[in-house]
């Protein structure tokens, strides 16, 4: 059996197994493979309302892996000459201010590399959505009231709002619109024929936009169709993105040539040089693993001793990764169109299997896992199932903190309150150290009227992490109201 011939069905193996064992609608994945594409293939619904099947040719919205795109074009820009990565923004973009004398010397660089001190956004509006191309030049004129967190320079922070900035500059300096620019320098010379980052053009190929699902209680625990698509024109340069998995293969190729692709006017892409650059770490992250450093709107890592490039996304209703393995000619891509499912764990195993790693399955979230057969077989069930996987395969789910709070209130949203508390008091005794399992205890026990036990838990809470200061005003309004 080939090298190739293997990876092939152990990913046939393991990917639809994990599909099935999640509550997930839908699943695309692309592999590259010693400079080849050697998998693209989809699984499950693009919609669980029509049914449609996912293909390797449904489009995804791919939330942040967008911005790996927004910095290879800025270093296209950088080698013309049009811009210089240590120039300041107010340059590019006079109308450009803040409540902030320090933001008069923002770098693209420190736009690119999350080190600029901006905040991150809050609001994407999704709800609110914008389509007309002024929105991005009014999202940056916003800004004239925001402050920086922090001085630029000095530390990473991520924030999205610096990418909306580079986008305008991107549309400024060009005089095209940033979804042109991105479209005829790097899309199409990419081979991402079927790629757009703006939403009406992506509803008008020949391949189905994949629907965003949200976790609910409609037919049991598990997916339902979004209310909300998250598309905001003003966002488009963080988060727009919409892609396939045999466009995105083509993508890690572009990368993957080293500098050989020919671009639409007879350069190549990018020059070495602008990739030295590019994927030169410039700050350091608290997140770890591959995701341990920053480069220029790229993540960089380790893993298993080998160089990793990448970028994760999320956004409502979507999930998308993007791994290069530049020293191996590797590349990963996986998109999801639900928002509640890890991806990390995904991407490990694919990368896994691509390296020879034995992986007989994808770990299963152990909280999804308990909550949907609480809904099916009632709490007490959910505990002797949890209590039959400690002693038989605890290797077989992941365990993670934070799908547990969210399960919890996934239950106590659709009227399964105590259901959820007793999901709750199964996570503390997991991570007993959690301040924030312990809060939502102490949300949910004052909600079922237990205000006793809604106390203790908050006051756990505020042991645990004493600068808490929600936790603190309500151990302050039950002790007060007792």
């Amino acid at each position: 059996m080939s090298e190739i011939q293997r990876i092939v069905e152990h990913l046939d193996r393991i990917l639809p197994q994990f599909i099935q064992d999640e509550p997930l609608p839908g699943l695309a994945v692309g592999v590259v493979y010693d400079h080849r594409m050697i998998y693209a293939k989809g699984f499950g619904v693009s919609d669980i309302q029509s049914g449609e099947a996912v293909t390797e040719h449904t489009l995804f919205h791919m939330a942040s892996v967008s911005k790996t795109l927004v910095a290879t074009g800025m270093m296209q820009l950088a080698e013309e000459g049009v811009i210089d990565l240590d120039g300041v923004v107010s340059d590019y973009l006079p109308y450009f201010e803040m409540a902030d004398d320090r933001s008069r010397n923002l770098t693209i660089r420190q736009l690119l590399s999350h080190t600029s001190g901006l905040p991150d956004e809050d609001d994407f509006a999704w709800d609110r959505p914008e389509y007309d191309e002024g929105s991005l030049e009014r999202y940056v004129r916003s800004m004239k009231d925001c402050k920086l967190q922090r001085e630029p320079g000095q530390a990473f922070a991520y924030s999205n709002i610096g990418y909306e900035i580079l986008g305008d500059v991107i549309a400024k300096v060009t005089g095209l619109s940033f979804e042109l620019y991105m479209k005829q320098k790097l899309l199409e010379p990419a081979s991402m024929l079927n790629s757009t980052f703006l939403k009406e053009e992506a509803a008008e190929t020949d391949y189905p936009l994949a629907v965003p699902h949200v976790l609910g209680l409609q037919g049991g625990y598990g997916a339902e169709p979004s209310s909300i698509f998250p598309y905001h024109r003003a966002h488009a340069p963080s988060s727009t993105l919409y892609a396939n998995a045999v466009d995105m293969c083509h993508y890690a190729l572009a990368h993957l040539s080293g500098s050989s692709t020919p671009r639409g006017d007879g350069k190549l892409l990018l020059e070495a040089n602008s990739y030295s650059e590019m994927w030169r770490r410039a700050a350091s992250t608290d997140y770890g693993d591959i995701l341990e450093d920053m480069g220029l709107g790229w993540f960089m890592g380790l893993y298993r001793g080998r160089r990793v490039l990448s970028h994760m996304g999320r956004d409502t209703g979507f999930r998308s990764g993007f791994m290069l393995l530049p020293d191996e000619g590797m590349g990963v891509v996986f998109m999801m169109n639900a928002d509640y499912v890890g991806g990390k764990i995904l991407g490990s195993a694919i990368l896994d299997v691509l390296l020879g790693e034995d992986v007989p399955y994808v770990q299963q979230s152990l909280a999804h896992h308990l909550s949907q057969l609480t809904i099916t077989s009632g709490v007490d069930a959910a505990f002797r199932e949890y209590e039959e996987i400690q002693q038989s395969c605890p290797e077989r789910f992941l365990v993670i903190e934070g799908e547990f709070n969210a399960g919890a209130y996934t239950l106590m949203a659709g009227g399964w309150l105590q259901e959820g508390i007793r999901l709750l008091e199964l996570s503390v005794q997991i991570f007993p150290e959690s301040s924030n399992l312990h809060d939502s205890l102490g949300e949910m026990y004052l909600l079922a009227g237990e205000r006793a036990l809604a106390l203790m838990h908050y006051e756990k809470s505020v042991e645990l992490d004493p600068e808490h200061a929600e936790g603190i005003r309500m151990v302050n309004e039950l002790l007060q109201s007792n």
